[in-house]
């Protein structure tokens, strides 16, 4: 199953291992559905987020998060 944490983060391994560094974070089961569409989110240059359990698709980071 693919999983989603954090900020721009999915994968489908839990933990998912980033330079050899595990991701850490609340990780929460996504379907394969929303795996495609967060795939194609952060291809097209866009954020998605989990925020309180839920996967955000086209998530808007408030400006002091993102340079």
């Amino acid at each position: 199953m693919p999983y989603a944490v954090g900020l721009d983060t999915i994968g489908t391994d839990n933990p998912i291992i980033v330079d050899g560094d595990p991701i850490v974070g609340d990780y929460i089961e996504i379907s394969w559905e929303e795996y495609s569409a967060a795939i194609n989110c952060l291809v097209s240059g866009q954020h998605i987020c989990v925020v309180n359990g839920v996967l955000i698709l086209d998530y808007e980071p408030p400006p002091e998060v993102m340079p």
